[in-house]
């Protein structure tokens, strides 16, 4: 199963890698509207988000407008020894710094830690997701351990060439709560 989850991240990992500069904007533009569109993010007052890689949805259009919207943003810092994750508040982009896995996370000196039940919305990545919102991610578990006894509502921002009727799943993986899904094509 987990060679499946390996196959089916490098397709479509590729698959996102292919977009053009032009279809990655659009499909962006489509996601954020949708995203600031919804009761979720209108009442949440804290939002957790990854700082996108480039492959990835942006997250600096979803930080910005909630740091417009005066939302505290929360990002997590990856603890590679038990694979667990740690949100801290950020103020400003100087609030980060290329860390594990080569992503940007919080300077823990700089930031303040945050609860997991103080987090109203978390924006869940993913590569390759299904119709019963299970997900597959980078591989290395962080968010199902995350999200195993979150309580609070998930949503995940997807283009439709992300999409498969069904992943198999394992007893670990955690399905995120609402897809919001960009129908934009990829020609």
């Amino acid at each position: 199963m987990v060679d499946s989850k390996k196959r089916l991240r490098k397709k479509f990992s590729a698959k996102l890698n292919a977009l053009s500069t032009e279809q990655r904007a659009k499909i962006n533009r489509d996601l954020h509207a949708q995203l600031f569109q919804q009761t979720e993010w209108k009442q949440a007052s804290t939002i957790g988000v990854t700082i996108s890689l480039e492959h990835e949805w942006d997250t600096w259009t979803i930080i910005e407008q909630a740091w417009q919207e005066h939302k505290r943003v929360v990002v997590p810092k990856c603890n590679p020894t038990d694979k667990s994750m740690t949100f801290y508040q950020i103020e400003t982009k100087d609030d980060l710094a290329i860390q594990f896995y080569n992503l940007m996370e919080p300077i823990e000196t700089r930031t303040i830690r945050v609860n997991k039940q103080a987090i109203d919305l978390l924006i869940v990545p993913g590569v390759v997701f299904d119709d019963r919102h299970y997900r597959i991610g980078h591989g290395g578990g962080y968010y199902d351990r995350f999200l195993a006894d979150f309580s609070a509502n998930t949503v995940s921002l997807v283009w439709q060439g992300q999409m498969i009727s069904k992943i198999k799943n394992e007893p670990f993986d955690q399905p995120v709560k609402q897809l919001l899904v960009s129908q934009q094509s990829d020609d």
